[in-house]
């Protein structure tokens, strides 16, 4: 209906202008096909601006769309929980990675899957060092008031700490004097304590006794990092380390050791 009558318009107007063409009346016959030609015009633009009608519309295969859907939410699940995998894996390498190289400093594992007995630790190591009593060089007197202490710092990590510390004894103390070693407790962590009775560095040096390649005003020879190793292992750890001196009459490094490493490492 809506074609019909502006074909049916067209039409006349047409015929119309024909007319008034064969009687002369060219000004009728000009406006008869100004009529037409604007009508068609019209009619065109209108039904390219109307699109198909609702009958004609194409229809949505609502099941076939929702499959469709349902498939790539199941993907884009699917490729997350891999990436989740993938991520959590690496998380654990890295975690591994840490447990054998926590830092730099030293390579050797900080931590012992198995607790290790302090007492029965410092009485292997000083056996192994005996050839410093026998030598002359050094008198090590060892003394435990906690024979069932325990710690989780590994064999690796203790024999470094006590090694670089002997350095620093062998250097610092007159020839056959005694090295102590305390093995005690403060609170619920285990207290460590080396001491000699050499020349200790200044007072003002201690806060800085344990930066890498510090050496000191009384540098015999090294290149500081016997003590920046020890700092770093028992930070790393969850212990504490500082040093105390009196110029002239000895120095002494505390090490208060927890059982357990620390939550953060």
């Amino acid at each position: 209906m809506r074609k019909t009558f502006p074909l049916t318009l067209n039409s006349i107007l047409f015929i119309a202008g024909i007319g008034f063409l064969l009687i002369q009346r060219p000004i009728w016959c000009a406006v008869c096909f100004l009529l037409a030609s604007l009508l068609f015009i019209w009619t065109f633009k209108a039904e390219q601006t109307a699109g198909p009608p609702p009958d004609e519309m194409p229809s949505v295969d609502t099941d076939a769309l929702n499959a469709s859907l349902t498939l790539r939410v199941k993907e884009l699940t699917d490729s997350n929980q891999l990436l989740s995998r993938e991520n959590q894996q690496l998380t654990d390498e890295l975690n591994l990675y840490r447990n054998r190289h926590p830092n730099p400093l030293y390579t050797c594992p900080l931590t012992s899957a198995l607790p290790v007995c302090l007492d029965t630790f410092f009485t292997g190591y000083l056996n192994s060092r005996a050839d410093l009593a026998e030598s002359g060089r050094l008198h090590v007197d060892y003394t435990c008031s906690v024979p069932d202490a325990v710690t989780y710092l590994s064999q690796s990590a203790l024999t470094l700490i006590c090694s670089n510390v002997f350095d620093n004894m062998l250097k610092f103390s007159p020839r056959a004097e005694s090295v102590y070693i305390r093995l005690t407790a403060i609170e619920n962590d285990s207290l460590i304590i080396f001491k000699n009775e050499g020349d200790g560095p200044e007072e003002s040096e201690l806060d800085r006794l344990f930066d890498l390649n510090y050496q000191g005003t009384n540098k015999k020879s090294g290149c500081g990092l016997g003590l920046a190793q020890v700092k770093a292992l028992t930070d790393d750890f969850g212990a504490h380390a500082w040093a105390k001196s009196a110029n002239g009459s000895g120095f002494a490094l505390y090490i208060r050791l927890p059982e357990q490493p620390s939550a953060s490492y």
